[in-house]
């Protein structure tokens, strides 16, 4: 257990300002409130200010003393440098919209991390035995990344095996996300140190995804795919003509509506290993939608991309990327038939033309590989959208 609890008070600025530390429970309420009205009667004038940065918990009875306390003043209340964990206790009991609440977080900087993984966006690092930390790039704002906690959430509770953060901070300027946790790595790393454990990791990644598609939350509380994918196409007009738009939003709505959970980025690089069990971190492009979305993109990574470019996203060579997504899709569908896994392939290699073609829109590329893109759009998505937008209308998985 932490610090029990300490107060001081001060005058600074014409504020009264209390510093909190420790727990404001049941067992120092009292001691809390004797000392509040004590200090604000000697001092009656200015607004009142409590520093929360080293506030670890405070409970109902504590919360009655700051609402009475509220009641009698005639400017607003602020609590500064609120924790996560006490600024989730005043979203859940409405305090936040009763107070000036402005969030504190810990610089960190100073830790020695070890880098386990990442993508253009983020990156993850081991920081202890226990703890995973996870830092964005220098675009992403605090309130997308409190609404990724959110979803992450929404995933949980959807049954879907997720690490849920604990704690927002600061890393080098750059804004990180916590998680306790032992012992885990990707599914890339394991598997460039063990190669003979890729068949395993293919069932295994099978079956996650096939869960992740049996998650069905509740409406409203996650953003459409579709949506989402016709944001970016609305995009794609810096490179694209109004006439091959047009097209692209044609795939997009050939898809046939689903409620489904869509993750966003399934591959080995995305997905940790903890004991036996796979989990899923980063919850920033979870959505929902139709499932073929979804295997639309680890087609893309795992065999429709150039070889450099499965590497950088996988980890695995190639030929045992293909492999990789050969074990997988037959896992996800549960069927060793050629014949199926082929017209599903079909219907699947049509979402990855759409995926790669979007894909500019979705965050910074180099010149040449967006040139890539659009040049394969263009070569064989845009003379095949008939064919493309009639497989994809039978995504019914």
């Amino acid at each position: 257990m932490g610090k029990r609890y300490t107060l001081r008070a001060a005058v600074n600025d014409n504020q009264l300002v209390f510093t909190v530390e420790g727990r404001v429970d049941s067992v120092t309420v009292k001691e809390f409130e004797d000392m509040v009205t004590r200090e604000r009667t000697a001092h009656p004038e200015g607004g009142i200010v409590f520093d929360c940065a080293d506030l670890e918990y405070i409970s109902s009875a504590g919360l009655r003393i700051l609402l009475s306390l509220r009641k009698k003043e005639k400017e607003p209340i602020q609590l500064i440098n609120v924790s996560p964990k006490v600024n989730e206790i005043l979203e859940v009991t409405g305090f936040s919209q009763l107070f000036e609440v402005s969030r504190g977080m810990k610089d960190i900087s100073g830790r020695d991390v070890r880098k386990l993984g990442g993508t253009s966006s983020l990156t993850i690092y081991r920081m202890d035995n226990d703890t995973l930390l996870k830092v964005y790039s220098s675009e992403k704002s605090l309130e997308a990344i409190e609404q990724e906690r959110k979803y992450a959430q929404i995933a949980f509770m959807s049954g879907i095996p997720t690490i849920i953060a604990y704690d927002v901070v600061m890393y080098k300027g750059k804004y990180g996300m916590l998680y306790e946790l032992v012992q885990v790595d990707t599914v890339s790393s394991i598997m460039s140190s063990s190669p003979e454990e890729l068949g395993q990791f293919a069932v295994e990644m099978g079956k996650l995804l096939k869960v992740v598609h049996s998650s069905e939350p509740d409406p409203g509380v996650l953003p459409e795919t579709q949506t989402l994918y016709e944001g970016w196409a609305q995009k794609m007009e810096r490179w694209l003509q109004p006439e091959e738009k047009e097209a692209l939003n044609r795939l997009i709505q050939a898809i046939p509506p689903a409620d489904t959970v869509v993750y966003g980025n399934f591959y080995g690089r995305s997905v940790f290993v903890q004991g036996a069990e796979l989990l899923l971190i980063n919850m920033a492009g979870i959505s929902c939608g139709n499932p073929v979305f979804d295997l639309g993109t680890v087609y893309m990574y795992y065999v429709n991309e150039p070889q450099q470019v499965v590497k950088n996203m996988t980890g695995l060579d190639p030929d045992e990327a293909k492999k990789f997504w050969d074990v997988m899709v037959r896992t996800y569908f549960d069927t060793n038939d050629d014949n199926v896994i082929q017209k599903h392939e079909e219907v699947i290699r049509a979402a990855a033309l759409l995926r790669a073609t979007v894909t500019p829109a979705m965050g910074s590329m180099q010149a040449e590989e967006i040139e890539r893109l659009v040049g394969q759009a263009r070569s064989k998505v845009f003379p095949e959208i008939d064919q493309l937008a009639a497989l994809l209308s039978t995504a019914h998985f």
